[in-house]
This record gives structure tokens, C-alpha cells and sequence, in this order.
């Protein structure tokens, strides 16, 4: 107002009544602006394409992902025709796990095509046992997929088990090997040789309908080590269109939907787990579920929220795997499509707990559940010993920051059981009938410090100006106050004098 000192009172009226309102003004446009302008820059960089720092980050992830692989050992494997299975956890025998990205396909729609390779390393100061001379017990999956794959051809069943048992291509229901050899170098089994040669000299009309892998060994995680085909191809938003398309799931091996599941259960759905799109200022009231794309089970994992959390000083949003996931529709009409059985009238045939993901798995008698059966029926439990499930452990878990969508952590836990039965087997013959859990696995990742401050910064950006604003409105009213007070004080409005007025003035 100084600049105002030598006007007229009626100038520097205006003059400060004009320029605190005009402050005033500037200061809750700036306000109400701010936040938008910094979302519309900010989300440049959410876009999946070079340059970017959600592609950087993606196509070079700066965190270390933490595979640990727990195996169950069928500690009374020689009294299993008289006691039910007691199981012992080996493990877990801990990698690190790096992801390639190869084979990139920018598509005209607005997505990104590409495959990974995964690449595993083993590191012996996380791990808890011996990798090398650690040895398993379980049942022989080979044998076990044979049966459950000829379960209704009854004669072929008897051809098979015939060329089983006399050629000696298996002489017990059990594998007794290294958990190495279990795990990624594979196992090499006679009877997988063997069936793969056979099947190959039959004629395609004449081959019996089983499923086996397409290797000469045999072990859960064989020939996926820097493989850039096994996880499928995968298509997926860039977010060039819309921001929120970012890392969603448009296609898998060039399908929007597999025929391993009906509905909604085969509908490729959700993310890959590493980039999520970003809600910026939109998400108010309760967050929505989410899903993440598993190719491991060929389909969706849908998380539900659950809590507000915080990790390195960032508020985030945490969402878990419930007993909706692998409910089969036993408690949930809405998970009715995760029965696979051909006649829908006799589903569910598991009950819930465990999802039948045996067409994902070369044909064998596979289920997925949650670690130690977790949030599953008590019939799983009761048929084995060695469970202890609990939350803590073994909880399924998701934390995004929902400004960004960058992930805070992820806990991801599965365990692979296998559905035992006789199936008509010779060498099957007196197993007990359980859900025999043969692995669990526990992915893990978490941000770094660096990345955390990254985030912070952007975090913080939208509220600069907000704070700006209050602070540029408080001083614009503080003066707005100032001015009507001199206003009516020191800068009053002088009347005209009238001509006695002028007169007495002069005298005096």
C-alpha cells in the first residue's frame, strides 16, 4: 500500500481494495487449479512408452523381487496305507527373481505385446536348508496325471497301467529326490521318457488323452528359467489413451479369455502385478477390488481391500486374498465358474479352499489353494497332518500407493496340491484319498528408499500450491481487512465545501 501513499483517498481505495481482492482471486483459482495442472503432468509419465518413468521402471525394474519356495515332505511315505499323510515343510529355498521384458509389439489400439523371461538365482544366505543335498518325498505326479488323465477310458487305463507295470517304468508311488532336482533342474523320470516316446509313435488318432509335459524331466519349476515362452504373451494398456488403462490385462496368447474357466473366471482381468494404473484424485469412498492376472493358474486372482497402511512414510491401501478366491461356488454364486467339471449340474465338485487348475497344469490332478490351506474347508486339513495355517504367514497380499498405483509391496503366496486317488492304478493302489499339498510359494517385493522419495516428491506436488494458495488468501484478506479499514478511517471521502463553507474557510 506504500506504493499508494501520494494518491488521492479515493485512489488508494481502489488501489487496495482492487489489489487484495485481486490476491484474493489469484489465490483460490491457484488452489483450485493447482492439483489439476500437476495430475495432467504428472500423468505423462504413468503412460507405458519410452521416455517414461513408469517404462523405465518396468522394462528395468530398480527393486529386487524375492522368490521362496517352500517343498512338503511326506515324512511316513512307507505306512501310507495306514496312516494319513504327516507332512514337514522344507525351506524355503530363496531366489532372487529377475524379470526381461522381449519380443515388444507397440500396437496401433493403444497396447503393448511382449513375453518375460523370468530369471532365477539362488541365494543361500536367505534360504533355510541345504539346496544342493536336501532331499523330498511326495507322490510321483508323473503317475498320478496318467491315471487322472485316463480315469474314464477304463480299457486304455488298463493298456497303460499294463506297459507301466511290466516294463517296470515306475515300481513306487513315490519320488524320493533332491529338492534341486525338484524344484528347476528336473528329475529324470523313466516313465515320462518312456510315455512321451509311446505317445509319439502312436498315431494322433490312436494317442490317449494325456496331457504331459512337454520335457524330457521332470520338476514343478523345469525348464522356466529364463524361458521367454513360458508364461504366455501378454497384451496389455499403455495408457496413451486413457491413464487408467495403464497395465490392465487386454490379452494372454492373443485370447481375451481362456477355456480353462467359464464367465468371468476365464476373462483376462486385471494387471500383471508391476504396473497398475494410477487413480490420481479420483478414488473417494471405499476402494474397488482388484485383480491380478496369474499365469500360474491361467486366470484371475481378485484381491479385496481391506485397510489403510503405511510403509516408508507413504500412505498406501492394502487389499488381500479372502475365501471368495478359490471358493468354487460353495459359499459365493459369483465363483460358480471356477468348477470345471463338463456338467455344470454337478458342480461344485471341491470343495472350497482349493481351485482345479489341472488343464493349466499339463493335465495333472492340480488344485491351488492359499499356504497350509489357509481360509480353506476343514475337509482339507483333516485329511493330512503338518498344517498350520495363519494369517500372518500365510496371507495373500497387495499394497498400492493410489495416487501413482506404484506398488508399496506385494506378498503373493500360492500352494500347488495335487487330488490323490487310486485312479485305477496298480502302483496307486491303498493311497490314501487327500489333497496332497507338494509346494508352496511366497513372491515378495517391497520399494526401495530411493524409489519412496521419488514418490513423495510427486506426492507433495499437488499440495505446494494448495499451500501457496492458503498462504498467498490469508494475506490477501488480512489486507482486503486493512484496506476497508482505512478505508473508513484514514481515507474518507471529502465532500464538495459549499460557498459559506469556502467563505469561513478563507476567513480563517
Amino acid at each position: 500500500m506504500g506504493c499508494c501513499s501520494n494518491w488521492s483517498p479515493t485512489s488508494k481505495r481502489l488501489c487496495a481494495l482492487g489489489s487484495t481482492t485481486g490476491l484474493c482471486v489469484f489465490a483460490l483459482v491457484l488452489g483450485l487449479l493447482w492439483p489439476t495442472l500437476i495430475w495432467e503432468i504428472a500423468k505423462k509419465e504413468f503412460v507405458l512408452e519410452p521416455g517414461t518413468e513408469v517404462y523405465k521402471n518396468w522394462i528395468e525394474p530398480p527393486i529386487d523381487t524375492y522368490l521362496e519356495i517352500f517343498l512338503w515332505n511326506w515324512t511316513n511315505a512307507a505306512e501310507y496305507q495306514t496312516e494319513k499323510p504327516h507332512l514337514e515343510e522344507l525351506g524355503p529355498y530363496t531366489f532372487v527373481e529377475r524379470h526381461e521384458r522381449v519380443n515388444l509389439v507397440w500396437n496401433d489400439n493403444d497396447t503393448l505385446t511382449f513375453q518375460q523371461r523370468r530369471i532365477w538365482h539362488y541365494i543361500p544366505e536367505k534360504s533355510v536348508g541345504n539346496y544342493e543335498t536336501d532331499r523330498v518325498i511326495t507322490i510321483n505326479p508323473v503317475l498320478l496325471t496318467v491315471g487322472y488323465a485316463l480315469r474314464n477310458d477304463p480299457q486304455f487305463l488298463f493298456y497303460v497301467d499294463g506297459i507301466i507295470t511290466i516294463n517296470n517304468l515306475a515300481t513306487t508311488p513315490f519320488y524320493d529326490v533332491l529338492v534341486r532336482e525338484m524344484i528347476f533342474e528336473g528329475y529324470d523320470d523313466l516313465l515320462l521318457t518312456s510315455l512321451l516316446t509311446l505317445i509319439e509313435l502312436l498315431p494322433e488318432e490312436s494317442r490317449p488323452p494325456i496331457e504331459l509335459p512337454p520335457y524330457d524331466r521332470f520338476g514343478w519349476f523345469f525348464g522356466r528359467n529364463g524361458s521367454e515362452t513360458y508364461d504366455g504373451t501378454f497384451t496389455i494398456g499403455t495408457g496413451k489413451d486413457n491413464v487408467h488403462n495403464t497395465g490392465l490385462m487386454r490379452l494372454w496368447n492373443g485370447a481375451n479369455a481362456t477355456d480353462y474357466y467359464r464367465g468371468v473366471c476365464g476373462q483376462i482381468r486385471g494387471t500383471t502385478g508391476e504396473v497398475w494404473p494410477p487413480w490420481g484424485r479420483t478414488l473417494s469412498g471405499t476402494p474397488p477390488n482388484v485383480s491380478v492376472f496369474a499365469p500360474d493358474v491361467c486366470s484371475s486372482v481378485t484381491l479385496q481391500y481391506a485397510e489403510e497402511m503405511e510403509r516408508y512414510g507413504i500412505d498406501g491401501l492394502r487389499w488381500i486374498g479372502n475365501d471368495r478366491v478359490f471358493d468354487n461356488g460353495v459359499h459365493y454364486v459369483e465363483t460358480e465358474c471356477q468348477c470345471t467339471a463338463e456338467d455344470v449340474n454337478t458342480c461344485p465338485v471341491l470343495d472350497n479352499g482349493a481351485m482345479d487348475v489341472s488343464r493349466c497344469k499339463f493335465g495333472a490332478p492340480a488344485t491351488v489353494s492359499f499356504p497350509h490351506f489357509y481360509l480353506a474347508n476343514e475337509s482339507y486339513l483333516a485329511g493330512v497332518s503338518g498344517m498350520k495355517p495363519n494369517a500372518t504367514e500365510h496371507r495373500f497380499e497387495m499394497e498400492l500407493e493410489p495416487y501413482t498405483g506404484v506398488p508399496l509391496g506385494v506378498k503373493a503366496q500360492l500352494q500347488v496340491n495335487l487330488n490323490v486317488r487310486e485312479y485305477g492304478m496298480t502302483l496307486l493302489k491303498g493311497v490314501p484319498e487327500v489333497m496332497l499339498p507338494v509346494l508352496w510359494f511366497r513372491q515378495t517385493a517391497s520399494l526401495t528408499d530411493e524409489l519412496a522419495d521419488d514418490i513423495k516428491l510427486i506426492l507433495i506436488l499437488p499440495d505446494i500450491g494448495v499451500y501457496v494458495a492458503y498462504a498467498l488468501g490469508g494475506i490477501g484478506i488480512i489486507g482486503l481487512v486493512l484496506a476497508v479499514y482505512f478505508s473508513f478511517t484514514r481515507w474518507k471521502l471529502q465532500s464538495t465545501p459549499t460557498p459559506v463553507e469556502e467563505v469561513k474557510q478563507s476567513l480563517d
